[in-house]
């Protein structure tokens, strides 16, 4: 079945959505996705590459924010620079668990 038979030419954008919000379901977004949904429902470790600006990140991020059960999965988002290091990194993830823990 080609990936074009998973795009809904019909899907209507709702008037509120921000125009960075949306995500135009092409050939590409829907096969990363598909693998995407695989590897997270066996469990396997995936790394997406490629060339900066080819929609990696808002693939990933589409997928966990809309498609994955809130009450089963839980995100946290971290940006990295030169200068972060291994203790800020486990600083945020120990934060984030804390908050949780707690609530």
């Amino acid at each position: 079945m080609p990936w074009t038979d998973y795009i809904d030419l019909n899907e209507k954008i709702h008037k509120s959505t921000l125009p960075q919000e949306i995500l135009v379901k092409t050939n590409d977004s829907v096969r990363y996705s598909h693998i995407l949904k695989l590897s997270i429902d066996n469990k396997i470790p995936l790394l997406f590459c490629g060339p900066t600006g080819t929609g990696k990140s808002i693939y990933i991020k589409n997928y966990i924010l809309n498609e994955l059960p809130a009450e089963k999965y839980m995100s946290v988002e971290l940006g990295f620079s030169a200068q972060t290091s291994s203790m800020q990194t486990q600083d945020i993830i120990d934060g984030k668990l804390d908050k949780i823990r707690k609530g």
